[in-house]
């Protein structure tokens, strides 16, 4: 693939994407200075970026010096639940979670990130994280890096449902190696990075069923605050206005859209990810300290999972108020398993990506298991997340050159 190079002027920098925004640059402890010289005379003694990738590399020698036989599979997990009345999903991987909400029309409470957004920020997390392994094997001075990532129009029909694709990703970079030498990291990171590689082929998640009976006819607990069987209900009847309302559009009438901004993935100086998603909502990922991070977050292979997770749960959400089907609560449990002798010898052809995804759908309601399975496969069929991963998807890059302040 032919990388587009877009150098812009050094000495500007790009605040949207290394500094905080304006709205929270005012009256916070990092103001505290009424000079800018003092300010930056104290912050030389803060980590950098320099350092880190110094100390990685030491790390990943380490880390590839370990012979596989002292090294085994590991079964990771992400768990979604459909939080009762709210509705809205709430992850967990290991010690680290986050909501995931959808806005009024669709009868959330626009209280967390959306799926397809916070998925496309994993991707660019995983290629921030590959960019600085690779840099730091071959010895590449990076002072600071970013990753948005965009998905772009079809340029042909193809019958797909609606999700993210036709990736394009822009590395913003200060760093005062060459362009080459930039481009040549960029390309092994695309190669290496285990999401990509993952993302760019097909995958079918099989799943099981846990069902647990509950009474048609219940008593509802509490005088005011209801469970998940009364939010699906209220999803309904938001469900059926949205589409009422959209049956009145005039075909060939545009409705007017704000820009989005693509999900920003910033790399702090200690290697953490800091993902901005919908310009409010903060994920971080890390690595464990065998590979020189701090634990301080879920790795990106985790987060694919519970992309899938949140998705599925939120899906499952919709067609059930389409199905006006009794739910009293849902629960995804995503499993994959990553080999970390993949690439070693012996293990060669073995991706580096969790193998063997499969999920678990944890449900209680009175309906059958009959109508159970009709409403997974309906919700498979509108699942982002599920047909992203079952189709094949493409990326595309392009650097620019910053300078930070």
């Amino acid at each position: 693939m032919n990388s587009k190079l877009t150098n812009i002027i050094l000495g500007v920098a790009v605040s949207a994407f290394f500094g905080v925004s304006q709205g929270r640059a005012q009256n916070n402890v990092h103001e505290i200075f009424r000079s800018d010289s003092v300010k930056s005379s104290l912050e030389v003694n803060a980590p950098t970026l320099r350092n880190h990738l110094l100390k990685r590399r030491v790390a990943l020698t380490d880390w590839w010096s370990v012979p596989s036989s002292e090294l085994q599979p590991v079964e990771l997990r992400a768990v979604a639940t459909a939080k009762n009345r709210g509705g809205f999903r709430e992850l967990r991987v290991r010690e680290f979670s986050y909501i995931g909400d959808c806005g009024y029309a669709h009868g959330g409470q626009d209280a967390g990130v959306l799926t397809p957004t916070t998925a496309m920020a994993d991707f660019a997390s995983d290629i921030a994280n590959s960019f600085l392994d690779q840099a730091a094997l071959a010895g590449v001075v990076v002072d600071s890096l970013a990753v948005e990532l965009h998905n772009r129009p079809d340029t042909e029909p193809t019958g797909r449902i609606p999700y993210p694709r036709n990736f394009l990703y822009t590395i913003y970079i200060d760093s005062p190696e060459s362009d080459e030498v930039i481009e040549r990291v960029a390309s092994l990171a695309e190669d290496k990075s285990p999401l990509v590689q993952f993302i760019k082929g097909s995958y079918v998640a099989p799943f099981e069923i846990d069902l647990k009976p509950s009474p048609r006819k219940r008593k509802v607990e509490g005088s005011t605050l209801a469970g998940l069987r009364e939010y699906i209900k209220g999803k309904r009847q938001a469900l059926l206005a949205a589409e009422a309302e959209y049956k009145k559009r005039k075909p060939y009438a545009k409705q007017p859209t704000a820009p989005v901004n693509g999900p920003v993935v910033r790399v702090f100086p200690n290697g953490i990810r800091q993902l901005s998603i919908h310009d409010k909502y903060l994920i971080l990922h890390d690595n464990s300290a065998y590979l020189g991070g701090t634990n301080l977050g879920m790795t990106s292979r985790e987060g694919l999972l519970g992309v899938l997770a949140t998705c599925i749960t939120h899906i499952a959400e919709g067609q059930a108020a389409k199905l006006n089907l009794d739910v009293d609560s849902l629960q995804l449990e995503v499993k994959g398993t990553w080999d970390p002798r993949a690439g070693r010898p012996g293990f060669e052809n073995v991706p580096d990506y969790p193998q063997n995804i499969r999920y678990v759908f944890h449900v209680k309601t009175p309906e059958s298991l009959a109508t159970v399975k009709k409403w997974i496969a309906q919700t498979e069929a509108n699942c982002p997340m599920y047909n992203m991963f079952k189709d094949t998807q493409t990326f595309e890059r392009k650097i620019v050159r910053i300078k930070r302040k």
